[in-house]
């Protein structure tokens, strides 16, 4: 009786296997069918959308060679920006209201907005005062792992934040603790190759952002004091507006979630995060921030790092949808926005 049983269960068992064995062969083939007809479908913006999506990401760029040659892949891959040389921030057409006026623009306190732009959804931050924004970091950059960041908020004593520069990624699974190209931190060189060019996006010791393609010697020369770097795994360039002129050979064509920093004619800091990789929407792309940052009034603006990295904080807690599906992940720098100076 006993032998029977155990048979019966046996048989269930094996049963169950055999039925999960099925449903995931079967999702499986509707994914690959899916990802057929994204690449090799009939519309080519499609697949140049579809292709640029999944090149920016450290996880999934994998699935844009599944069934496109190199040739055929070439066709949608922009050519790299990251070399280009930009113009020179113009930091005479910012006019940031000097503190001990004790004036409006200075006083005022951050201002938390919901952003809902076509399918983009997210959150911007708008900061009356740059010079209340410094970059936080998690550690040594060499063996230590990076920062939630409101952890990293919190440590620094914040009221806000947005994750900042790019890290190594190790195929979506890095601790975070590793920049790419620069940081640097109270007017020095922390990490990065000094003899390198890389793309900049900082703030100097006025609260002026300033973004292109620079030397960190130049990047200094220019006055920043906090700052780091970013570029996609395709080699976009960060620059997005420049002097009130939009950086259009910067604009990818991949749709994903966004982080950026844009800064208006009075000073006052952007701090958007747009969400992405969910049901209420699938995210924005650089066009997108563009034009959202735009209508806020950015002269000078920069693409951060995205994707499942992309986070911001406000009063302690995320207030925009994060991507990632283990939670929010451990970065190494940070845009913080601290508290009122007493």
């Amino acid at each position: 009786m006993k032998d029977k049983k155990s048979g019966v269960l046996i048989r269930g068992v094996g049963r169950a296997l055999s039925l999960l064995a099925v449903t995931l062969l079967s999702l499986a083939l509707i994914l690959l069918g899916i990802i057929w007809v994204l690449e090799k479908g009939p519309s080519p913006t499609l697949t140049a959308a579809f292709c640029s999506s999944v090149r920016e990401t450290s996880a999934l760029r994998w699935m844009s060679r599944i069934f496109l040659s190199d040739e055929e892949l070439g066709a949608y891959i922009q050519e790299s920006t990251s070399e280009l040389d930009t113009e020179p921030v113009n930091t005479s057409l910012i006019h940031i209201a000097a503190r001990e006026t004790g004036t409006a623009e200075t006083d005022a306190e951050p201002e938390l907005i919901d952003i809902s732009y076509g399918n983009c959804r997210g959150k911007m931050l708008i900061v009356p005062d740059p010079r209340r924004v410094v970059l936080g970091y998690a550690g040594n950059f060499v063996s230590g792992t990076g920062l939630q960041l409101t952890d990293m908020v919190e440590r620094c004593g914040g009221i806000a934040g947005i994750n900042a520069g790019g890290f190594v990624d190790n195929n979506g699974l890095s601790n975070g603790g590793i920049p790419t190209g620069i940081v640097i931190c109270e007017g020095k060189l922390v990490f990065g190759n000094e003899q390198g060019r890389y793309n900049v996006i900082g703030l100097d010791g006025d609260g002026v952002l300033i973004v292109g393609t620079m030397t960190p010697a130049e990047a200094l020369e220019a006055g920043v004091v906090w700052g780091v770097s970013f570029v996609t795994h395709d080699g976009i360039a960060s620059s997005l507006i420049i002097n009130g002129q939009v950086q259009t050979q910067n604009l990818g064509r991949g749709v994903n979630p966004r982080t950026a920093i844009g800064q208006r004619e009075d000073g006052a800091l952007l701090l958007l995060v747009l969400d992405g990789r969910g049901v209420k929407t699938l995210g924005a792309t650089l066009e997108n921030v563009v034009d959202i940052l735009q209508q806020y009034g950015a002269v000078n603006a920069a693409n951060l790092d995205g994707g499942s990295s992309s986070v911001m904080v406000y009063g302690g807690e995320i207030v925009n949808v994060c991507a990632s599906v283990t939670g929010p992940r451990s970065i190494p720098t940070g845009f913080i926005v601290l508290g009122e100076e007493d």
